[in-house]
């Protein structure tokens, strides 16, 4: 007969083979069951494989293989970070009372990830979380560090989950919200959430106006609102290259002076809010309407993907 030897494993030898009586326990390790990493999966997000080899380092200790996932998922966004992320979404909310606004540009690899799920889930949201700092503020580690849900994890935090799930680079590129001045309100426009833009109005109708000012921001696409917002170098630097095209044909200095003067003044009109056409109206000026509706425009912002 052969002698049976029990062991602290709760294993015991037979026939010179190792028998385990506890079924979770093959060859002296764990083995990690199908329920085990179902559970992991649905407290974390993270593909089967990562919950699997987590799992087992941790001796199937599920709040050790979460905690190890969080560093892990750390370690992929840092060695992520330097790939290029063009595509994603731009996100728009504007208070009920229209007093403030937040505009945030959220960044994929690829187009197929932006449409997706999981980024969705974390990119919707964020607009109406910056919502929240109700001021002016353009700071991404304000908005990193507020709280992304009732769970109490941070933006940030929720990133980081993210990237368990996502096998690319996902960034937060830029923020943009306006505290409206008082008795101002702010209109919004978003175009196919890969452009968005808000406008600051003053005075009147303002609620009517705001939204239409916000469309032709995105539709023409000024970079100032009036030509005393550009900023002189910027001027100086156009009329050098003016200048310089000009000589090339030869012609007498005053010519020269009223050739660079009219492309500046071109230039203004193109590029300034007041001095464009109404989109909807080619034949009225945005400052002729803005008169005769009794508002201004104080500031705009526009954000566009990628750009």
């Amino acid at each position: 007969m052969h002698s049976t030897t029990f062991k602290k494993s709760s294993a015991f030898s037979y026939k010179g083979r190792v028998i385990n009586q506890n079924p979770l326990w093959r060859d002296n390790q764990l083995e990690i069951t199908a329920v085990m990493v179902k559970e992991l999966r649905e407290m974390t997000g993270a593909g089967i494989m990562d919950c699997k080899k987590v799992l087992a380092e941790c001796a199937g200790d599920q709040e050790k293989a979460v905690e190890l996932l969080r560093i892990k998922g750390a370690q992929k966004a840092e060695s992520r970070a330097g790939r290029t992320a063009t595509e994603g979404i731009v996100v728009c909310q504007v208070s009920p009372e229209r007093d403030c606004g937040a505009l945030v540009e959220i960044n994929s690899e690829t187009d197929f990830v932006s449409r997706g799920e999981v980024f969705r889930a974390f990119a919707l949201p964020l607009a109406g979380i910056a919502l929240s700092i109700d001021e002016d503020c353009e700071d991404l580690s304000v908005l990193n560090g507020l709280p992304f849900d009732d769970s109490g994890k941070t933006v940030e935090d929720a990133r980081q989950e993210m990237l368990l799930k996502i096998s690319e680079n996902i960034s937060i590129r830029r923020m943009t919200v306006i505290k409206a001045a008082t008795g101002s309100k702010i209109g919004s426009y978003v175009h196919r959430e890969r452009l968005g833009v808000m406008v600051e109005i003053a005075g009147g109708d303002s609620d009517t106006i705001a939204d239409s000012m916000a469309v032709h921001v995105a539709v023409m696409k000024p970079k100032w609102v009036d030509v005393d917002g550009i900023p002189a170098d910027v001027i100086e630097g156009e009329r050098r290259i003016y200048l310089s095209q000009a000589q090339e044909t030869g012609k007498p200095e005053f010519v020269l002076q009223k050739i660079v003067d009219g492309k500046i003044n071109k230039f203004s009109n193109e590029n300034t809010l007041m001095n464009q056409p109404y989109y909807d109206d080619e034949d009225k000026k945005v400052s002729t309407l803005l008169k005769e509706s009794g508002v201004s425009v104080t500031r705009f912002c526009l954000m566009d993907l990628g750009k």
